[in-house]
């Protein structure tokens, strides 16, 4: 499953991290992202995949290394989350590892996207650049 994400407004950020939000089956789906893991600009949109864990190749881009090399913040973002507990239309996840290296937060992710509330996802974030 593969959506767009919307920077809707440019307060949508908390003093570490940036919002973009969809709407999946009338829920808000919100996905925060350190702003050391973001391209400047800050994209207006973001292609986000959800899908069951399989053989995939996960990034790995601790803070220590974009900081060196900016520019490696263009790379998606593909990520393993791990269940940590069901609300009322979404599902909790968490992203595996270290936290203080996680490149993006712990997101609500609409039930009807998690493949029957799915124990593991994969989510994958890919830079949507004006052109």
């Amino acid at each position: 499953m593969a959506f767009e994400m919307a920077l809707l407004e440019e307060f949508k950020e908390t003093d570490n991290k940036v919002r973009w939000d969809a709407y999946i089956d009338n829920i808000n789906f919100e996905l925060y992202i350190p702003k050391w893991r973001v391209p400047e600009p800050w994209p207006r949109v973001i292609l986000v995949g959800i899908t069951p864990v399989a053989s995939q190749q996960l990034s790995n881009l601790p803070p220590e290394v974009v900081r060196k090399s900016p520019r490696t913040r263009e790379e998606p973002i593909v990520v393993c989350l791990n269940k940590l507990n069901e609300c009322s239309k979404t599902i909790r996840y968490r992203p595996e590892g270290d936290a203080s290296k996680w490149e993006l937060g712990e997101p609500y992710i609409p039930i009807p996207i998690t493949f029957g509330s799915a124990e593991r996802l994969i989510i994958t974030v890919d830079w949507k650049f004006d052109s």
